[in-house]
């Protein structure tokens, strides 16, 4: 192998390492925190409930939703209404 090859890729090398590529300059745009309110205690309840009531994070008792509010299992609380693309179905929230 020629010594002019082996150079060239050296210098490829060197110049890709130091250069942030699109991608990542892209990333670092779209990064967020999404954070969720909890209670104090914040530890998940792994209760089994009756048909109908669920154990929110930081409770341990089951209960049934009240008025409009909605069981998100992805967080384990309760909220007002679902996501978009999800319906309130028996006080749970379900894909539609």
């Amino acid at each position: 192998m020629k010594f002019s090859t082996v150079f060239t890729a050296a210098a490829v090398a060197v110049v890709c390492l130091l250069q942030p590529s699109v991608a990542e300059e892209q990333a670092s745009v779209h990064l967020r925190v999404h954070t969720v309110e909890q209670s104090n205690n914040g530890a998940i309840c792994y209760l089994a409930c009756p048909s109908g009531q669920y154990c929110p994070r930081g409770e341990n008792a089951c209960r049934a939703p009240t008025g409009s509010q909605c069981f998100n299992p992805a967080t384990s609380l309760f909220r007002e209404g679902c996501d978009p693309g999800f319906k309130c179905d028996k006080g749970k929230c379900v894909y539609k």
